[in-house]
């Protein structure tokens, strides 16, 4: 099986499940009022600039780091 190399062109595709799960915790810690708040935060956060861009290889964390750095940047 031919593996696959992340780059600055491909990254987008890892987004995607991490920003729904971001937002799903937003909404149930209460951090969000409803889901399109909770995206709208996900996407409009430091993170989430720092996940889309491949050097930093946030994209490579999981979703319990990502959101306490989340939480951490909104407090």
């Amino acid at each position: 099986m031919k593996r696959t190399k992340i780059t600055q062109d491909n990254v987008h595709l890892l987004l995607p499940n991490k920003v729904a799960q971001l937002a799903d915790r937003l909404l149930r810690n209460g951090k969000a009022s409803d889901m399109a708040s909770a995206i709208n935060m996900v996407y409009s956060s430091p993170v989430y600039a720092k996940m889309e861009c491949e050097k930093t290889k946030y994209w490579w964390l999981g979703v319990n780091a990502l959101f306490a750095e989340l939480i951490s940047n909104n407090e």
